[in-house]
């Protein structure tokens, strides 16, 4: 249940490096307050307070009733009001213990007067026409409380994106929220899954086309080996002995010559 009585817009317009302007939906105003300044890698929020007529301007752009000028005093709170709301995203975003420091850092802030709720309709008006800087920066405590209270803790998250680390409160009603934002990190990763599955089936295609390939080609059932017949060598013929017929056919008997 939010702490602070005030109803104010959440959410915010930021510009990536590559000129594509996006809608941040942070889920807590606290949250929104932090991104003045710079929340870490990844993260596109730059230092905006540089001076009290800066925290002016931002107070007037956000909350819907009047709130006086900034002094310096204001800016310097203002600051280290910011400075420990972000450490205490990051932590919670990383399910690390928070400082108590900057717990006490909030609850100093949340404990003085906030701006108070007004009902319309009335003929006079009670308590003051502009409220102060103070005021306006214990009503971003009291939000603070809000947003790392128990029941919202384990939903202060970080972007699923490996090179984004942007924290946001998941409000939505499954707590299924993975980014920071569907224009920039959720469409990003919708590409990426797009191209791979295009690429997978490419590949899927292509080994199957070699299969198939691989399938129609002729294959021998059996090889049949060839014996080849290598007719043996005559060796030579042993000398006949002295008057055998061989020896006779070859040199005819003087005898029988004769004869």
């Amino acid at each position: 249940m939010p702490v602070s009585t005030v109803t104010i817009p959440v959410g915010q317009w930021f510009t990536s490096s590559d000129g594509q302007r996006w809608w941040f939906d942070s889920g807590s105003f606290a949250l929104d307050f932090a991104y003045t300044g710079p929340m870490g890698q990844g993260s596109p929020g730059v230092e905006q307070l540089h001076s009290p007529d800066d925290l002016t301007s931002w107070i007037a752009s956000r909350f819907p009733m009047p709130v006086g000028a900034a002094r310096t005093r204001d800016l310097f709170d203002a600051v280290g009001l910011r400075d420990a709301i972000a450490r205490l995203a990051h932590a919670a975003s990383a399910g690390e213990p928070l400082r108590s420091d900057d717990v006490d850092t909030v609850n100093l802030f949340a404990a003085t007067p906030d701006i108070p709720p007004v009902l319309g309709g009335g003929a006079r008006r009670a308590g003051r026409s502009v409220q102060s800087v103070g005021q306006a920066l214990a009503t971003i405590a009291r939000e603070a409380v809000d947003l790392f209270s128990p029941e919202n803790l384990e939903r202060v998250r970080c972007c699923s994106a490996e090179d984004c680390g942007i924290v946001y409160l998941d409000t939505s009603r499954a707590a299924t929220r993975r980014w920071c934002s569907m224009q920039r990190c959720g469409n990003r990763a919708k590409v990426r899954a797009h191209r791979a599955r295009k690429s997978g089936a490419g590949r899927s295609r292509l080994a199957a086309a070699a299969a198939a390939a691989a399938a129609s080609a002729p294959v021998a059932s059996s090889v049949v080996a060839a014996t080849i017949t290598v007719p043996a060598t005559a060796s030579p013929a042993a000398p006949a002995p002295a008057g055998s017929d061989a020896a006779g056919a070859a040199s005819p008997h003087p005898d029988e010559s004769a004869a």
